[in-house]
């Protein structure tokens, strides 16, 4: 049997998931069966990565089951051919989940560096050769391209985390107020290096929630203006409208986010307009 021991429980030692639903086991199987029968080892990543959630709620002892009994499924029918597939199987998908584990955690390290650097330019006491605000948006100009989605989904958790303890005392409080001004901060620098045109709806796109995609829309059209937002509004519009007209339809929740950022451009419009 390869081995799946990295694929086990966590630290803890108990499993994430004690009992997986129908749809988890039907998509856990599915991704299994189009891993082991895959031709070209290229298309893996994405057989895999389009699931990694199931996947990586599984881990522990439900997720060994799982691909025990898969295995054992095709063990049984004695064939060495599909054996070797189940096997090699197996092995891939343990070896991209502790990969994108791996990965998730190195990210996650380096949004807790980066906002600690933050708040420490914040705090820092003024000096003779620049003022706290100058250092501020130089930091922020010089960090520009650390400030991805992942980053501001991260101090968002960080709001939300502080203000849900059970016992505030002033310092909580006091770091709550510093982080919304810090996600505000970092929220009006990512509006003002939105490109031009269609790089827009692109960048805007690798934002997994509406609050963060329209947080940042929203701070683009208050740098940028009018005329910005009529470009945009054009844009917006010319995609809804290819929408309708692509052959075999289009995601509807491409749909939703596109229909979502056009109403809020004509919001915006109408009201400085």
């Amino acid at each position: 049997m390869p081995r799946a021991m990295g694929y086990g429980p966590p630290e803890t030692g108990q499993p994430l998931v004690n009992d997986p639903t129908p749809e988890q086991i039907e998509q856990f199987q599915s991704v299994f069966y189009q891993v082991m029968n895959c031709e070209v080892r290229e298309h893996l990543p994405s057989i895999v990565s389009g699931s990694i959630d199931v996947f990586v709620d599984l881990r522990g002892d439900t997720g060994v089951g799982l691909l025990n009994q898969q295995v054992a499924q095709v063990e049984a029918t004695g064939d060495p051919e599909l054996i070797s597939r189940a096997h090699a199987a197996v092995e891939y998908i343990v070896y991209f989940i502790e990969a994108f584990v791996g990965e998730a955690k190195m990210m996650d390290d380096n949004n807790k560096q980066l906002l600690g650097k933050i708040i420490k330019c914040m705090l820092a006491e003024e000096n003779q050769s620049m003022s706290k605000d100058e250092r501020l948006d130089q930091f922020m100009a010089n960090e520009m391209q650390s400030f991805t989605p992942g980053f501001l989904r991260h101090l968002e958790g960080e709001c939300v985390r502080l203000q849900n303890l059970q016992t505030q005392t002033p310092e909580t409080a006091r770091m709550g107020q510093i982080l919304r001004v810090t996600q505000a901060r970092v929220i009006e620098e990512l509006g003002k290096e939105l490109g031009e045109g269609a790089q827009v709806l692109g960048q805007l796109l690798g934002y997994e929630t509406s609050e963060e995609r329209i947080a940042v829309l929203d701070a683009g059209l208050q740098v940028r203006g009018v005329d910005f937002a009529r470009e945009l509004k054009a844009l917006t519009e010319e995609a809804l409208q290819g929408f309708q007209n692509t052959p075999g339809g289009v995601d509807q929740n491409l749909i939703n986010i596109v229909a979502e950022m056009d109403y809020r451009i004509a919001e915006f419009i109408n009201y400085y307009s």
